[in-house]
């Protein structure tokens, strides 16, 4: 797997923001990270996903170190609607878990970086989207250098499957952004309830 440049410094911006804000792989924290090209999420919480009017889930249910920091662990569960309803309490959305890893490699041959057991890659349906640890969710493939695919992703409070509508007037999708600034977003600031809106409040 290469990574670029861009990709090998957001990862160590997802690193050293969640470090700052008491974000750690322990999976208690409560706070997404958006940045340019990469989403970093709480375990437990669903990120949406939307390629033109097909629609992905992704929660991730432990994170986990091996031997040392270099050495990470996911494990995800992920839903595709592929036949562009959004609707996730239909028969024929395609449920996908697994286990993710990613370490520092080892040793190097001809100048590329070698690293055995690597499985960096989100499966959701057809849509696949690279993971570097903890809760990251990029905007594009393993295979694919940084640039917007037509991937977006949509942060949520939803835990659960059967919460999901994509169609939520509350949701914003983000798309790949080489100019966004990076934000830490507590997750009880996500949303404002209605309650919340109503005069007075």
């Amino acid at each position: 797997m290469k990574k670029t440049i861009e990709t090998f410094i957001v990862c160590l911006i997802v690193i050293f923001v969640t470090a700052e804000n008491g974000i750690s792989a322990s999976g208690n924290e409560e706070h997404f990270l958006l940045a340019p090209n990469v989403i970093a999420m709480p375990l437990g919480k669903i990120l949406l996903v939307r390629n033109h009017f097909d629609y992905g889930a992704i929660r991730f249910s432990r994170f986990w170190v091996g031997n040392s920091q270099d050495d990470q662990y996911a494990s995800y569960e992920a839903y595709y609607q592929g036949d562009k309803t959004g609707d996730f309490s239909n028969k024929n959305v395609t449920f996908t878990k697994g286990d993710l890893h990613d370490s520092k490699p080892s040793f190097s041959i001809f100048g590329h970086p070698i690293a055995f057991g690597e499985k960096v890659e989100i499966r959701c349906g057809p849509i696949r989207l690279l993971w570097s640890g903890m809760g990251t969710v990029y905007f594009f493939g393993s295979r694919q250098t940084d640039g917007d695919y037509g991937i977006e992703l949509a942060l949520t409070k939803w835990t659960d499957i059967s919460q999901v509508n994509v169609f939520d007037p509350r949701l914003e999708w983000y798309r790949y952004n080489e100019k966004r600034k990076v934000t830490v977003i507590p997750v009880d600031q996500l949303w404002r309830d209605e309650e919340d809106k109503k005069p007075g409040k």
